[in-house]
C-alpha cells in the first residue's frame, strides 16, 4: 500500500500545510507524497490553507502579501519549487479560481508529479478543458459511482468504498486515492491504492 501525508508530515512540532511539514514528508521513506489545500487571495495569488478563514481574516478578501506577512502562509509557487519526484496532491478548496493564472503556475512545473483534485467538479472540468499538464481527479464522485468518470484518478471516502468499486476503476486505469478516518486494523486492505494519512503507521505489507 502507498501513503500520502495529509497536509504534510504531522507531528507535535510541525504545523500542518507548512513548508517544513512538506519537506519532512519528502524526506520520509513512509510517504509517497503529500496533500495540501490551496485558496485564492484577493490579488489572485494562491496560498496554502485548509480553512477559508485564518483567525478572523477571510482569505479571498485579503491579498497574499498580507497573509504571508501576518500568518506566514506558504504560496503554491513556493511549494512547487520543492525538489522531489514524490506526489504533490493539490486540493482546490474554492468553487471558482483564476484558471489561467493557476494553469500557468502548474505548467511551469510540469516536470513535477502533480495531482489536482477538488470537491467542485466544475473546477476540474475547467482544468481539463484548458489541458493543464497535471493529473486530475475529484473527491467522492457521485457518492462513489463508477459511471461516466473520465479523469486520471479518483479520491474516494474509505467508509463508502467497496472491493468491486476499486476493481472497476482499476480496470479503467484510473488511480484510486482513499481518504477519511482510517482505522489501520480494518481499513488498509486494498492493494495499489493510495491512502491519505495524518500520521505514519506501520505498513502492513
Amino acid at each position: 500500500m502507498k501513503f500520502i501525508a495529509h497536509r504534510g508530515y504531522r507531528d507535535k512540532k510541525l504545523k500542518e500545510n507548512s513548508i517544513e511539514a512538506f519537506k519532512k514528508a519528502i524526506d520520509s521513506d513512509f510517504f509517497s507524497g503529500f496533500e495540501f489545500d490551496i485558496r485564492e487571495c484577493s490579488n489572485h495569488k494562491f496560498v496554502i490553507n485548509h480553512n477559508a478563514f485564518v483567525k478572523d481574516d477571510l482569505i479571498k478578501f485579503k491579498n497574499s502579501k498580507y497573509l504571508i506577512n501576518k500568518y506566514n502562509l506558504p504560496t503554491l509557487e513556493e511549494v512547487l519549487k520543492l525538489e522531489t519526484d514524490k506526489i504533490f496532491l493539490i486540493e482546490i478548496k474554492d468553487s471558482h479560481i483564476d484558471y489561467k493564472r493557476f494553469i500557468k503556475i502548474i505548467n511551469k512545473h510540469q516536470n513535477k508529479n502533480i495531482y489536482i483534485m477538488s470537491f467542485h467538479n466544475k473546477v476540474i472540468e475547467a482544468l481539463k478543458k484548458y489541458k493543464i499538464k497535471a493529473k486530475l481527479g475529484v473527491l467522492n464522485y457521485i457518492l462513489n459511482s463508477e459511471s461516466d468518470y473520465d479523469y486520471d484518478f479518483i479520491c474516494l471516502l474509505n467508509s463508502l468504498t467497496t472491493k468491486d468499486l476499486i476493481k472497476c476503476y482499476k480496470e479503467k486505469n484510473i488511480e484510486v486515492i482513499m481518504y477519511g478516518i482510517i482505522d489501520p486494523d480494518h481499513d488498509l486492505f486494498f492493494k495499489d491504492v493510495y491512502y491519505i494519512l495524518d500520521y505514519p503507521i506501520k505498513n502492513k505489507d
